[in-house]
């Protein structure tokens, strides 16, 4: 059943949309995009310190996600006395995984010699940015409800 629900919050994520929308795009506007690519000018200042936005999402990511985890001995008390939070860690290492899925992503055309030049570098850039916003969205929103939830615990009233 937790492999099941691994599977499934892989799946159906908007990571893993952005993703399959990286690819049918690369399928159906291939030569579009190249175009685009080639008629783009970008200082280049600009271009190495927007290159290293998705590393840097990716670090503000882990950290969110392990201060999750880790914030303070009674929301870890908390948490690791709840019924479903195999479900968390399995969230957790979900994101993880799209965290350096999509810096991986985002280092092939900034290793390669023609960087955002080409339409499949310029799409892989994009698609690393909008992942790892949409990743940082949900990260930062899962963070206001655990909050939420361990708040409204140890409210006087719920104890």
């Amino acid at each position: 059943m937790r492999a099941l629900y691994l599977l499934r919050v892989t799946i159906v994520s908007v990571e893993a949309l952005v993703l399959a929308f990286t690819w049918l795009t690369y399928q159906y506007f291939g030569t579009e995009l190249g175009l685009m690519a080639t008629s783009l000018s970008l200082n280049e200042d600009v271009l190495k310190n927007l290159m290293l936005m998705p590393t840097v999402l990716a670090a503000w990511v882990i950290n969110e996600l392990r201060v999750l985890l880790q914030e303070d001995k009674e929301t870890i008390r908390i948490l690791t006395e709840w019924e479903d939070y195999w479900k968390l860690k399995v969230h957790i290492w979900v994101g993880l995984g799209f965290a350096v899925v999509f810096v991986l992503i985002s280092l092939i055309p900034w290793t390669a010699k023609s960087g955002i030049n080409t339409g499949v570098g310029l799409l892989l850039f994009a698609a690393s940015i909008v992942g790892q916003l949409f990743l940082a969205i949900s990260v930062y929103a899962a963070r206001i409800r655990v909050k939420e939830i361990i708040t409204h615990i140890n409210t006087p009233k719920n104890k």
